[in-house]
């Protein structure tokens, strides 16, 4: 009998952060473009405009993208006895299709490394931010690991550190 389903939701926390430091990236142009139009410098207000105007549009995509899934509890990642579903870059990789998996920890977050036994439209190896997913890399790491584990009947023996 296959595991059951796991589901891992988009991350609020992570969407909050995003919200804030456009905000505050926003606010100071919008600072500096204010003090440049009573300066009466045109040319420093226009470069600063479109600076705002480039900054509104990715604080929407990003509310639209990211802070909204997550509000409505929506699945970022998936786990099913067919495979690894990933609803943020809509990836959906086969069980029998991937040899290992494995963790990069980042400075603000880390990546699965999906390595396929074949070249696919994302190459040998499909990597797969966990920035905006809800949870500790980690732990996400150790269950799909273990979940992968279980559907393929892979057995894999830990040092004392779990590793």
């Amino acid at each position: 009998m296959p595991p059951e389903v796991v589901k891992f939701m988009y991350s609020r926390k992570s969407g909050y952060a995003a919200l804030a430091l456009l905000i505050i990236l926003i606010l100071l142009l919008l600072k500096t473009s204010i003090s440049n139009y009573l300066a009466h410098d045109m040319l420093g207000t226009s470069i600063f405009g479109v600076f705002i105007l480039f900054l509104l549009f990715l604080l929407g995509l990003m509310i639209v993208s990211r802070l909204a899934p997550a509000l409505k509890g929506e699945v970022a990642l998936e786990l099913d006895e067919n495979g690894f579903k990933d609803y943020i870059r809509n990836i959906i990789l086969d069980w029998k299709d991937i040899e290992d998996i494995g963790l990069k920890p980042g400075r603000s977050s880390a990546m699965l490394i999906f390595e396929l036994k074949f070249d696919s439209d994302f190459g040998k190896q499909v990597f797969v931010s966990l920035r905006w997913v809800d949870g500790r890399d980690q732990e996400i790491y150790k269950k799909v690991l273990d979940y992968f584990d279980a559907v393929e009947g892979i057995e894999r023996v830990y040092d004392e550190e779990g590793q």
